[in-house]
């Protein structure tokens, strides 16, 4: 009876522990979508920004981007409920449903890739559009913005991945979002960091 009872208090809090550990990494309620949201072209543009963002963090450091270096944006539209908690999350090494799933990146010089790190990598959702394009001669940004903690090889696999599709990756920029507890203290530290980096992004540098 001892045995049962102790194999029993165990099984619960090993239910206990994932649970616990599961519900700290689940990422807050996604923000709904409008067709605005999702795309900007600029006339001449010769950079792209490309961000799976679901509760618009990322979004937001891509647009700000877009704005600075005058770039075509593009919001990747993504399945309602992925990302909600962690069974409905999916590996990022698996491909996904994405909107648009290819680009046409003919004219464009230099592409900035954002995602958001869940479960500590980049999600299968930005994995899956640099899977399904052609990189070849581009210069790559990476940017994404975190919650919690980021892969020791995330950043790694993430280039590795531009690399097999033919791009160079020339910066890598993230922001956690935890250290900021206001969306005003968020948005300062994107301008900080964005023009902090905005001269290493000049492809004629490269």
């Amino acid at each position: 009876m001892r045995i049962k009872s102790a194999f029993s208090t165990n099984v619960l809090l090993f239910y206990l522990l994932t649970a616990w550990l599961f519900s700290s990494c689940s990422p807050p309620q996604a923000k709904r979508l409008t067709s605005r949201d999702l795309s900007i072209e600029r006339p001449g543009a010769t950079a792209l920004v490309v961000v799976q963002s679901r509760t618009g963090n990322t979004a937001l450091l891509g647009l700000h981007i877009s704005e600075i270096m005058a770039t075509d944006y593009i919001r990747l539209e993504t399945p309602a409920g992925y990302g909600d908690s962690y069974v409905a999350y999916t590996s990022r090494k698996n491909e996904v449903p994405v909107k648009p799933e290819k680009k046409d990146l003919s004219k464009y010089r230099l592409v900035f890739l954002g995602s958001p790190i869940w479960y500590w990598h980049p999600t299968a959702f930005i994995y899956t559009f640099i899977k399904n394009n052609d990189l070849s001669g581009k210069k790559v940004v990476l940017f994404f913005t975190n919650q919690g903690g980021l892969g020791d090889d995330a950043i790694d696999e993430w280039k590795a991945l531009v690399r097999k599709q033919g791009g160079t990756v020339i910066d890598v920029l993230g922001i956690n979002r935890n250290e900021f507890k206001t969306d005003e203290a968020l948005l300062a530290e994107i301008k900080a960091q964005v023009g902090k980096h905005k001269p290493g992004w000049d492809v004629k540098d490269h």
